[in-house]
């Protein structure tokens, strides 16, 4: 028998009606009903492919969120999402359908739709799928206090009054260049968008804004708000990776058999690269979690529903994916590798295995008028591991190179460093990253980090010395023989991060920017990796 269409208009609190499609698996019957709620859609769906699809027994609802698709309203992200969500619950358990149990699925902003309500554990929710998206609003919006021109800047531009405003031409990553940045949405979109621009000023993560509903206060901590079975997805290279680590990290002891995560090789969209399968670049086999489990969220579903085996991975664990050695590991967490490695930035620009003798300096010129780029995210960006410039590709990017590993190493974890640093300015920055050289002299990019001298050096003076410590987000990957690692110190990373002005406050305010000289001290800082030898079997 054909799945049975329905096309509704689901009628919120406040009036506004909202474009719902419902597949249901057979006529007079009860089911249990799947839930997905996302703004990436401008038609309805494809009737003939759904009329036939298997839904394994669920009632399949998709919903346009406000603004979006066929929905009235205006889209403005995160603003409505809570009572939007817990409206079109109340729908569901009035149709002839429903049979009690409430399943919830999506990724990204569509796993954040579900998010902005699951601290009241609505009771018919048995599980739910959060692919691909940090709890956190801070998270999303900054790293260290630099605005996240590259995820959070481009997509609202992209996003906001999507229905409501034309999409206009001059709306680039440039576009976040303008001094001060506080007030472009008025200038972009023509009138003030209060939580857009809210955003742009609270750059302290300790600021009382973040614990407010304006802030994401709904979403914060729901790894220990709710009771609900949930299956964490992320990869090495999502743009929410930290944040996702973090959630798994934050649940309960007496809750964690409820749950599990499973981390992949690739990014956001768990493809390879922002660049698409550009040559050469490496095949993670079976890395794809789609290829693995096609169903996965089926599979999670059942699980709970009906106790059929969940395959890849036990309640309580995590499965991840080690790079380059290109196997899957199950643990409770990725911990540090047991062995510590040192290398030491030195005046040669090397990252030696032992403390130099005495210190040096390497100084460059940060102007922020003319910012240095790299290439890929990350993961606190849009666009993931790409290959990587040559190194010192600029005069404000001063590299630092490792010898070549003469055995495979496996590093899990977090990766840190301590960077000891001067500047003429009262304030400004220091970007980092680090990749992994391969024997054919291609560089990856592994990770990276930005920070401002001020915010962990409150009493800093111009010209004195600062320490600036950096926690890289959990990785896992494999160092071949002959393979370095490299890491390049500059002060700008544009368009991933806002630009710093070299001025003291907050930096969307600024109006303009001053030339500074930047130092490294050599010597004093230090690149801590986590390794152990390769297990053979």
């Amino acid at each position: 028998m054909d799945n049975i269409i329905r096309e509704e208009y689901v009628t919120t609190r406040d009036g506004t009606k909202l474009y719902t499609e419902v597949v249901i698996p057979g006529e007079g019957g009860k089911f249990p009903v799947i839930v997905e709620r996302h703004p990436y859609v401008s038609t309805p769906i494809d009737a003939d492919y759904y009329r036939k699809k298997d839904f394994r027994g669920y009632v399949h609802i998709f919903q346009h969120c406000r603004g979006a698709g066929m929905s009235e309203g205006e889209f403005l992200p995160y603003q409505t999402e809570e009572t939007d969500g817990l409206d079109l619950l109340d729908w569901i358990r009035k149709q002839d359908f429903y049979n009690g149990e409430i399943y919830l699925a999506g990724s990204s902003y569509g796993s954040t739709v579900h998010i902005s309500y699951m601290r009241h554990n609505p009771p018919d929710v048995k599980a739910m799928l959060i692919w691909v998206q940090d709890c956190e609003r801070y998270n999303i919006v900054y790293r260290n206090g630099f605005y996240k021109i590259g995820l959070t800047g481009d997509w609202c531009l992209a996003q906001l009054l999507r229905k409501t405003v034309k999409k206009r031409s001059y709306i680039k990553s440039e576009t976040f260049r303008t001094m001060p940045l506080s007030g472009i949405s008025e200038s972009v979109f023509g009138r003030r968008i209060d939580y857009f621009e809210e955003e742009l000023v609270h750059p302290d993560k300790n600021d009382p804004y973040w614990q407010t509903p304006a802030g994401g206060s709904e979403y914060r901590n729901i790894m220990q708000k709710c009771n609900v079975p949930i299956l964490l997805l992320t990869g090495f290279y999502d743009i929410y990776t930290e944040g996702v680590f973090d959630m798994w990290e934050s649940i309960p002891a007496d809750r964690k058999n409820l749950h599990a995560m499973i981390v992949t090789p690739y990014e956001h969209n768990f493809n390879h690269t922002g660049v698409r399968d550009p040559e050469n670049y490496p095949n993670f086999t079976n890395g794809r979690i789609r290829d693995l489990y096609p169903e996965i969220e089926y599979d999670w579903f059942d699980y709970h529903r009906l106790g059929t085996p969940f395959r890849p991975v036990d309640k309580g664990k995590m499965m991840y994916y080690t790079l380059f050695e290109n196997q899957w590991h199950t643990a409770e967490h990725l911990q540090d590798s047991p062995d510590e490695e040192l290398f030491y930035l030195t005046a040669d620009r090397q990252l030696a295995a032992s403390a130099p003798s005495e210190k040096n300096e390497i100084t460059y010129v940060y102007n922020p008028f003319v910012p240095a780029t790299f290439q890929g995210g990350v993961c606190n960006n849009f666009g993931g591991m790409q290959f990587q410039d040559p190194p010192d590709s600029r005069y404000d990017i001063i590299s630092f190179h490792t010898e070549p590993f003469t055995e495979q190493r496996i590093c899990n974890g977090r990766i840190r460093m301590k960077l000891q640093v001067k500047t003429t300015a009262p304030d400004t920055c220091f970007y980092v990253r680090l990749s992994l050289v391969r024997k054919d002299g291609t560089a990856l990019a592994l990770r990276d980090d930005i920070d401002s001298v001020l915010r962990t050096n409150p009493d800093y003076q111009s010209c004195g010395i600062a320490e600036i410590e950096y926690q890289f987000a959990p990785h896992s990957f494999m160092i071949r023989e002959e393979e370095r690692l490299r890491l390049d110190v500059s002060s700008s990373c544009f368009p991933h991060f806002h630009i710093h002005t070299n001025r003291k406050g907050i930096q969307t305010l600024q109006t303009g920017a001053d030339i500074a000289k930047n130092t490294i001290i050599t010597g004093e800082s230090v690149l801590r990796v986590y390794t152990e030898k390769l297990k053979t079997k």
